[in-house]
């Protein structure tokens, strides 16, 4: 008899388990903000005033207002936007787009990246895929990196991952010396 009440007890604990953490995976997001509007009927979160959106790999999203589309998975970042992941990199721009399911940031209008390496970079219209870690722009981009070298190209890809950046077409480079290349 306290076999089988062991066994109904493991068995209830099991399922308990598992029904907690499939909850705690059930939200892409988890957004805080001075006000939150909720439209049920078509899935969509709009938080304004000091918004704050983390994903469940641990980035971090501020900015003035988001719009959260559910059934896309699909968020919207616009005024002051500041995005920060678990590695330290910080994009800071006025309008941003998350698409959860592929894994794509994209940047609009005037970026600035601070990568945690050190590097900075100033562009308009950055891609940022999550999964490939590769950012690209094919728009005028300024690369300064820790030793003060500055790199002026007209489109790049950085690949985050193996610290490698590399641009067809036209390229400046001016060293902490004033050399230009």
């Amino acid at each position: 008899m306290q076999i089988k009440n062991k066994k109904n007890l493991i068995i209830v604990c099991l399922l308990s388990f598992f029904l907690f953490f499939s909850n705690l995976n059930a939200e892409e997001f988890d957004i805080t903000a001075k006000e939150i509007v909720i439209d049920k009927e078509n899935k969509i979160i709009v938080g304004k005033g000091s918004v704050q959106a983390k994903d469940s790999e641990g980035k971090f999203i501020y900015a003035d207002k988001i719009t959260y589309e559910k059934s896309r998975e699909f968020l919207i970042a616009e005024g002051n936007v500041r995005i920060v992941d678990n590695e330290g990199n910080v994009l800071k721009t006025d309008k941003a787009t998350y698409d959860k399911i592929n894994e794509i940031i994209i940047a609009y209008n005037d970026t600035e990246l601070n990568l945690s390496e050190g590097y900075k970079l100033n562009t308009k219209n950055i891609f940022f895929n999550v999964t490939k870690k590769t950012l690209t722009s094919d728009n005028n981009s300024i690369f300064t990196d820790i030793d003060g070298n500055i790199i002026e190209t007209n489109m790049f890809q950085y690949d985050i991952g193996n610290n490698l950046f590399s641009s067809i077409g036209k390229i400046k480079i001016l060293d902490i010396n004033k050399n230009k290349y």
